[in-house]
């Protein structure tokens, strides 16, 4: 085999739904920056080493405005957009995450505890008013993420269903056509375009609104700027959130000692939510990043213009940095966290992420003691083809 053979295809399914595919963790043992092959047939670099995973994610020389460049990789067949924050460079980006950072700082996010708080209590009303079994997704974790984001945003939560559609595809590396694709991003673009206008004649306390006067008055961010930001945090602000909580859920009631200490002590809750996000946290399958010069990491140079994918679910399993990383530990020592990113573009609603996880989590096992799963976790359905993986439902049952 030639130095720079692919050693898989990237996603690869898993063959045990509880376990990352085999490949992953093969190259962090064996060739932590080895040469793999995206869903679209272009050739990349995969980094699997935490402290290379950061480097990439942080390092000026892996570039995301570069994927415009001609013959670029690409890492799904529909086109990346150029007024999405998710690929730009500094200062390009700094200017508008600077303007997006007011929805998602500390104090915005603790003002919305209450509200976030009432949304999973109404939820779990109707779980307990309704058929005590289902599809945990949908019957919870699906319209908790979405009202949450949907009210930080300005978007109207009526419009769930389409966001649904539009997500799937649009998340999905293998499952659909390039037609299907490239026509939900067209529609959640004209969404948005649409959504600028409204907010501009009923404007409200939120994201949307608020860039829309920032642009009535100075003249930035552009108006494809607002749509690129409203449909990139709308679908990352809920998906990631549906995936890490469903699998949360899953992972803890996998784990009943870990669930009786939380249980015995709820004040442990922050710390579960990061165990939670290091080994559930959604893949970064689209998050390619390009070379602008030879890079070496560790003992592979990596030429200039090569695509690389910054593997932060193999990262977060690395040993050198998590003792017995395949294990979930409430109270590990080590809290140093790479699932939410690295770098200029470190999760921009980490905060937010963090309360709904913990708020959600808690409630949830609060209120429905008796919550369980109704098939075998063997059972459970892996979305391989999906850029944030997760479960692609959770049947359980509470009465």
């Amino acid at each position: 085999m030639s130095d720079h053979a692919p050693r898989f295809t990237y996603p690869t399914r898993r063959k045990d739904p509880l376990v990352p595919p085999a490949e992953y963790a093969q190259a962090l043992r064996e060739e932590p920056v080895c040469p793999i092959t995206l869903a679209t047939g272009d050739p990349a670099w995969f980094v699997a080493r935490h402290d290379d995973v950061r480097t990439a994610l942080s390092d000026r020389r892996f570039s995301r405005e570069a994927l415009f460049r001609p013959g670029a990789a690409r890492a799904q067949v529909v086109e990346p957009d150029p007024h999405s924050m998710l690929t730009m460079d500094p200062p390009r980006h700094t200017r508008l995450r600077k303007l997006a950072n007011r929805a998602f700082g500390a104090q915005r996010v603790e003002r919305l505890r209450p509200y976030i708080e009432q949304v999973a209590a109404d939820l779990l009303d109707a779980m307990e008013a309704g058929p005590c079994e289902g599809d945990l997704a949908e019957r919870y974790a699906r319209p908790f993420a979405l009202r949450v984001i949907c009210r930080t945003l300005g978007v109207p939560f009526e419009d769930h269903d389409e966001f649904g559609a539009w997500t799937d595809r649009f998340m999905s590396l293998t499952k659909y056509p390039p037609e299907e694709i490239n026509r939900a991003n067209e529609e959640m673009r004209a969404y948005f375009a649409r959504l600028v206008r409204l907010r501009r004649e009923e404007p409200g306390d939120d994201l949307m609104s608020a860039l829309v006067r920032i642009h009535d008055a100075e003249g930035e961010p552009s108006e494809p700027e607002i749509v690129g930001l409203g449909a990139l945090l709308l679908l990352a602000g809920h998906d990631t959130t549906v995936t890490v909580l469903c699998g949360g859920t899953v992972t803890l009631l996998g784990h009943p000692d870990q669930l009786a200490l939380l249980r015995e002590d709820p004040g442990l809750y922050p710390d579960a939510v990061e165990e939670v996000v290091r080994l559930n946290g959604p893949g970064g399958g689209t998050s390619i990043r390009i070379t602008t010069s030879d890079v070496r990491l560790g003992a592979t140079v990596i030429p200039e213009g090569s695509a690389v994918l910054a593997s932060v679910g193999t990262a977060s399993r690395d040993p050198e940095v998590y003792p017995d990383p395949d294990r979930f530990v409430i109270r590990r020592e080590n809290r140093t966290q790479v699932a939410f990113g690295q770098g200029p573009h470190f999760c921009i609603g980490a905060n937010l992420a963090r309360a709904e996880l913990a708020i959600g989590l808690r409630a949830l096992f609060d209120r429905l003691p008796r919550l369980r799963l109704t098939v075998p976790e063997q059972q459970l359905r892996w979305k391989d083809f999906a850029a944030l993986g997760g479960w692609e439902e959770v049947p359980v049952a509470w009465g």
